[in-house]
């Protein structure tokens, strides 16, 4: 019996959709609720997220009615619909690669103040648009009509058209690779560059460094995928192409979850200082019942009686009482009642040192 690829297809981008949709949505939490500053950074990836969303459904979808097994088991229609997904998850892996790169780059000048990286950075950006719309065109419309690419299929001789040497796609494609390798080697590594000398504590530099650089492993998807680049060449077309399917969506889900991870520092300072937050009060409120005795605990109540009994009626409900006590120590070493004489040192005393308390009443009549 022939293997079965198609499990395979569908793991793969149910895996990596489901990661890139969670970190995505934290992203999108963290930058409106916890900054509340959605910038174009976040939505370019958003719309590199609407993008992978539609690649991974093709290829589950495609997967249904014959990506990654033999011309020779499937029908006709079984055939022509599944090309017809895999041109789908060409016009959708382009895109989403397009933008996902280009939103990490955006991400980047967000924390670059030197002028030589921001060329950098925009150069990367560049060349990315470009050589990725060129490679995307050149997919769409390498067929004409454009629906001949998953109609021949079929194998039914009335069907007419043309597409282009299959070497030229080939070579477009080794073109594509080496340079989306290089953009996201760049991407990866360009943190480094900046990180290292902002002013901030090393561990966050870790941090951003670790998280940013994960691009890197987009980079070896790329470079993983080219050897298969010459299966598009091959007969069985859905069969032989299985890891440019497979790793293709590696490439961009690790693009998306990368740039995504990188976003939710401030997230994850909130929710420690809101854990914090929260356990701080449970131990005041432990400390507090502890520590209370309300059998034995008296009151303290201000005595009326030690006050003119004139001024009683101050102390009737609705009036603010504010008492001030100052407490003043007179070390002038000078006996009271002992007269001095012109010309002789004051006698001190080190026990005779007073201490004056003064007591100032506030009421509101």
């Amino acid at each position: 019996m022939p293997l079965d690829r198609s499990v395979g297809v569908r793991s793969v981008a149910a895996t990596f959709l489901s990661l890139a949709t969670l970190t995505v949505l934290l992203r999108c939490y963290t930058r409106l609720r916890v900054v509340r500053a959605f910038g174009w950074d976040d939505g370019l990836m958003v719309m590199a997220m609407a993008l992978y969303a539609m690649f991974c459904g093709c290829m589950i979808g495609g997967s249904l009615y014959g990506t990654g097994k033999r011309f020779a088991e499937l029908t006709p229609n079984h055939r022509v619909t599944a090309m017809e997904y895999w041109w789908l998850c060409e016009v959708a892996y382009c895109g989403s690669s397009i933008l996902c790169k280009c939103s990490i780059c955006v991400f980047l000048t967000r924390i670059t103040v030197k002028r030589r990286h921001l060329i950098g950075i925009y150069a990367v950006m560049a060349c990315t648009v470009v050589v990725g719309l060129t490679f995307m065109f050149l997919l769409l419309f390498q067929c004409q009509p454009v629906a001949y690419f998953w109609t021949r299929a079929s194998f039914d001789g009335t069907v007419a058209g043309r597409c282009l040497n299959i070497e030229v796609i080939i070579a477009m494609t080794y073109t594509y690779s080496a340079v989306a390798a290089v953009c996201d080697l760049a991407v990866g590594v360009l943190p480094v560059v900046i990180v290292r000398k902002l002013q901030m504590p090393w561990r966050r530099k870790v941090a951003a460094v670790g998280l940013c650089s994960i691009a890197c492993i987009a980079s070896s998807a790329v470079i993983v995928r080219m050897p298969f680049v010459h299966t598009f060449a091959d007969y069985d077309f859905l069969y032989n192409t299985y890891e440019i399917a497979v790793w293709s969506n590696v490439e961009v889900g690790v693009g998306i979850v990368a740039g995504s991870l990188a976003t939710l520092h401030p997230l994850l300072k909130h929710l420690r200082s809101s854990a914090c937050g929260a356990g701080r009060h449970r131990l005041g409120s432990v400390s507090t019942k502890g520590s209370s005795h309300p059998a034995s605990r008296k009151e303290e109540f201000i005595s009326v009686s030690s006050y003119p009994s004139g001024s009683v009626v101050l102390f009737r409900p609705g009036n603010v009482l504010n008492i001030t006590t100052t407490v003043q120590r007179d070390e002038s070493g000078l006996e009271s009642g002992r007269p001095s004489t012109t010309g002789d040192a004051p006698e001190t005393d080190p026990s005779d040192n007073s201490i004056f308390v003064h007591q100032t009443f506030n009421l509101n009549t």
